[in-house]
């Protein structure tokens, strides 16, 4: 194969200068998708559904019932979820996802384990030296009591937050699009 040395010196040299560099370089990019999927996964937390369409598994009556804040939605206590969704992005790729500890078993489910343990519960004692059989805060409590907590699990059903669906594969691919033809002018 002979070799040929071809030099471009139209206007056509600057805007392939400007895609190699935009695919060299697509942090930018990186950092308007991760805007994108904030926006997403944000608002899916108000339709609490999955990416792909799926409704949340709806919370335990048990669990229900004694949630006073937010009680009618789903992964929402004070918000904290929705609050920590951060995306790390460079010239490598992006990451996207919640520094939560919870966040994990919440996205994929699972089972919690939990040992058997001692606590301590907290009453009120009425004036005649009864006890009330209701918990309270220790703040408000004049009787303690120790007991033994047996072993016990929680199962936690998936709650699908993170991830794409189809329209959002559309979006980010017009992104990817626009940010190269961007890069050529």
């Amino acid at each position: 194969m002979a070799g040929v040395k071809v030099e471009i010196t139209s206007d056509v040299a600057p805007k392939l200068r400007g895609l190699i560099d935009g695919l060299e370089h697509p942090a930018p990019l990186f950092g308007q998708i991760n805007e994108y999927l904030l926006r997403s996964t944000r608002a899916r937390f108000k339709t609490q559904t999955s990416p792909s369409g799926v409704p949340w598994a709806p919370l335990s009556p048990a669990y229900k019932k004694r949630k006073r804040r937010n009680s009618n939605r789903i992964l929402v206590l004070n918000g904290y979820l929705s609050g920590t969704l951060r995306g790390q992005h460079d010239d490598e790729g992006l990451e996207f996802g919640s520094d939560r500890v919870y966040a994990a078993i919440q996205q994929l489910g699972g089972t919690i384990k939990r040992k058997a343990s001692k606590r301590d519960v907290y009453f009120k004692q009425n004036r005649d030296g009864s006890v009330g059989n209701r918990f309270v805060k220790k703040s408000k409590s004049n009787f303690a009591q120790s007991v033994n907590v047996g072993s016990y699990e929680i199962k936690i059903p998936s709650r699908e937050f993170l991830g794409t669906n189809e329209k959002d594969d559309k979006h980010i691919i017009k992104l990817a699009q626009r940010f190269l033809k961007n890069t050529m002018q």
